[in-house]
């Protein structure tokens, strides 16, 4: 099994969700390859986290009601169509009305999903920058190379970084590592401003809006060419948008 089919397949073997075939093939390679091995661990260390941190919502009691009313009315409008003309006219007019009405309070349900996902995914960002800088989590090719960085990416991911070295504007360029973020390995860049740390994590674009600043530590977000792009350090917000302002040109 290659590093490409294997870190898919962490999170179900985590979770329990691969048959007997799958997991021990899964096993046999983490025994034999450090890197997926580390983000075996990772991602353990992630589940526990956001078992324990993550924020957890409870849907309110009248949605189910509201839903099976609006649902009723619907049905009851579609009768209307067998009445006299008038009367069915009057029948679609308030079958449209309710079909507006649900749609309305189905954008502003995915709105705020989409943010309450974002959240999630900004706590999952701080939980493995603060694991990066405990122990050996910092760096999995410790190197001022990018030309060492970009290709250790090769096979580990469906997709490659642009990796880049600051080193002359004040933010070297220290390595990186494979992490793992809304449930799927990504690649994390590692630069340093005098001892500050900056995680820069990299992944295919999903547009989940995500806050500026979580638990003290601050966030700069932005998205190019379909990819996510989340700089986090304790660096202060000028100065990481200085990092990220070079990096986006």
């Amino acid at each position: 099994m290659m590093c490409k089919s294997a870190l898919p397949l962490i999170e179900p073997y985590i979770d329990g969700e691969l048959d007997a075939s799958q997991a021990a093939e899964l096993q046999r390679h983490l025994d034999e390859c450090p890197a997926c091995a580390q983000s075996h661990r990772r991602l353990g260390a992630l589940s526990t986290d956001l078992r324990a941190l993550a924020p957890r919502y409870t849907a309110p009691a009248d949605l189910r009601s509201r839903i099976m009313q609006r649902v009723s009315r619907q049905a009851l409008s579609s009768k209307l169509v067998a009445m006299p003309r008038r009367k069915a006219i009057t029948g679609w007019a308030i079958a449209a009305t309710v079909l507006l009405a649900v749609s309305a309070g189905w954008n502003a349900m995915l709105l705020q999903s989409q943010k309450k996902a974002g959240d999630a995914v900004a706590q999952e960002i701080v939980s493995s920058h603060v694991r990066s800088l405990i122990g050996d989590h910092l760096l999995d090719v410790p190197s001022t190379d990018q030309h060492n960085v970009k290709p250790w990416f090769n096979g580990r991911l469906d997709y490659a970084p642009d990796v880049k070295d600051f080193a002359a504007e004040g933010f070297a360029l220290i390595g990186g590592r494979v992490d793992y973020l809304d449930h799927r390995p990504v690649a994390a860049l590692v630069y340093k401003r005098h001892q500050h740390v900056i995680n820069l994590f990299v992944w295919p674009s999903d547009a989940k809006p995500v806050p500026d600043a979580v638990n003290g530590f601050n966030l700069v977000i932005w998205r190019h060419a379909g990819m996510e792009y989340c700089a986090i350090s304790d660096l202060n917000q000028t100065e990481l948008r200085q990092f990220a302002n070079l990096y986006e040109h």
